[in-house]
């Protein structure tokens, strides 16, 4: 499959691509090797390099929480019911305009080299937030739509943080991956954390049987001070990127979860093991070129929301995906905001597309590039003939390494692939839609700037209408093309495992909740 997911991010698509996106889930990449897990083993098939730009996790977006959560530790965790729970900071408060959050930090927690949690180094991570390759703090980031204006450190166990604009649910700003906290090591030369994590987490790697982009394994530290939240002694991630062996890892025992599965693979893997899956993962184009750099059509709203209007979602759903949902919405269906109208308002309508080309002042329509690695997936040559039909051509470029596939969001007007806006919908938009990788050229809209601020600043009914009209003006100014709903799935041994629980209706698994079968 030639897709980006949200398990990474900037980094990585500057470096293994943008850390959002990391994982192409599938294609001709190579597999990993595991061996047979033992009972204090947990064996994790992953269709994604772990890490593939080092061990900064800071340059990830939350997706790959799964991996580093084991390594560090974050300020805030999401739970398997998707409550947002204290982790390293024990307690906030905030002041009554809600723009001042005062954290109350753990005591107790300390770091690979023996230092411990401190103020002063919650202050100095947070301080990295104008560092424009960490993709985990685009919301955080000058300009961002959480944007953090000062960080203090009053005391060794207090941190209070001002916020540009009132953030009513602020623990959800610091949860997961934007939440994590580096060791004063890393701090000092992040360089360093390209070869050598530094985190409080309750494993440590395993560097003599480490494999970079094959294999990493992760030993236990049970002096750790939530070390006994987590059962197994050591945990291998093998990365298998091939579709079919993800799927063949699980079946044959070799793995005793695999995740991402390729729906194509759901049946074989039935047959054999267990399957877990969550709704919610949205498949469609991202627009990273809204203001017409790479490509002078994208800066017209009219044009970008024809390609929408020229995509038979439904036949497509029917002729390839069979029980996904076809969708003109970023917000999942049963998601706060999701609105029902907007599938049949912006739904397919050839003549429609046809008049915004004209209005847009390209009535023979326009062309632009998508990247792709070996052949392009069935998706995209569906889509390629339905948008010829109304004078919209999609030229296939074929990337000659998985460097240029991620370096695609810099390079083309789109980009294609599964996305979930999880437990946090306006934190998904604010560090990944507004402030991160699906907007590197800072593009603004007074809708959506308007939305996103309401509803980061809300709660209760007031939210709710917020992220409503956010879910409406991301469709209506096209900076978005969604094509369908989809399932996230994961693969597991039943008699080795207990079911593993996704983080809320985020697509990524609790690693600390994975437990053995009883």
């Amino acid at each position: 499959m030639n897709r980006f997911t949200t398990r990474t991010g900037p980094a990585l698509v500057a470096a293994a691509s943008l850390a959002a996106l990391t994982a192409c889930g599938g294609g001709d990449g190579g597999s990993g090797s595991g061996s047979q897990s033992a009972g204090d083993t947990l064996t994790f098939a992953y269709d994604a390099d772990a890490a593939p730009t080092g061990y900064d996790p800071l340059l990830y977006s939350s997706g790959q929480f799964t991996f580093f959560a084991a390594l560090y530790d974050a300020l805030f965790a999401t739970a398997a019911d998707g409550s947002i729970e204290p982790s390293l900071a024990e307690s906030f408060e905030n002041n009554a305009e809600n723009t001042q959050t005062t954290l109350t930090l753990r005591e107790g927690v300390t770091f690979a080299d023996g230092s411990e949690l401190t103020a002063d180094l919650v202050k100095a991570n947070l301080d990295r937030r104008t560092d424009e390759t960490l993709e985990a703090y685009g919301a955080l980031a000058p300009g961002g739509a959480s944007e953090i204006t000062d960080v203090q450190a009053p005391d060794p166990r207090t941190v209070v943080i001002t916020w540009a604009a009132p953030q009513a649910e602020p623990d959800k700003n610091l949860v997961d991956t934007a939440g994590i906290i580096v060791g004063p090591d890393g701090i000092a030369d992040p360089d360093s954390l390209e070869t050598t994590p530094d985190g409080s987490g309750a494993y440590t790697l395993n560097e003599g049987e480490t494999t970079r982009a094959s294999t990493y394994t992760l030993d236990k530290n049970d002096e750790a001070w939530n070390a006994d939240q987590w059962t197994f002694d050591t945990i291998v991630f093998n990365v298998i990127t091939d579709a079919q062996a993800l799927a063949n890892a699980v079946v044959s025992g070799q793995a005793d979860v695999a995740t991402i599965l390729d729906p194509q693979t759901i049946d074989l893997v039935e047959s054999r093991q267990s399957i877990v899956s969550a709704g919610g993962t949205i498949v469609g184009f991202p627009v990273i070129d809204k203001t017409g750099a790479n490509n002078p059509a994208f800066a017209s709203e009219q044009a970008r929301l024809a390609i929408g209007y020229a995509i038979d979602r439904e036949a497509l759903v029917e002729d390839l995906h069979p029980g996904a949902r076809a969708t003109t919405q970023l917000f999942p269906e049963g998601s706060t905001g999701f609105d029902e109208s907007l599938d049949e308002e912006f739904g397919y309508d050839p003549e429609k597309a046809e008049e915004l080309l004209a209005e847009a002042g390209l009535p023979d329509g326009f062309e632009f590039d998508y990247t792709v690695l070996g052949q392009p997936d069935e998706d995209a040559v569906a889509i390629q003939g339905q948008l010829a039909e109304v004078g919209i051509t999609m030229n296939f470029v074929t990337a000659t390494s998985t460097d240029q596939v991620f370096a695609a969001v810099r390079t083309d007007p789109v980009i294609f692939g599964p996305f979930a806006v999880g437990a946090n919908p306006a934190g998904f938009i604010a560090g990944v839609v507004y402030g991160g990788f699906m907007n590197m050229q800072g593009a603004k809209e007074a809708d959506i700037d308007a939305s996103l601020g309401a509803a980061l600043g809300a709660t209760g009914d007031a939210q709710e209408q917020a992220l409503t009209d956010l879910n409406r003006a991301l469709t209506a100014h096209g900076w978005y093309v969604p094509v369908y709903e989809d399932f996230t799935y994961t693969g597991y041994n039943a008699s080795k495992v207990a079911e593993p629980s996704y983080a809320g209706t985020n697509n990524y698994l609790v690693l600390s909740e994975i437990q053995p079968a009883s």
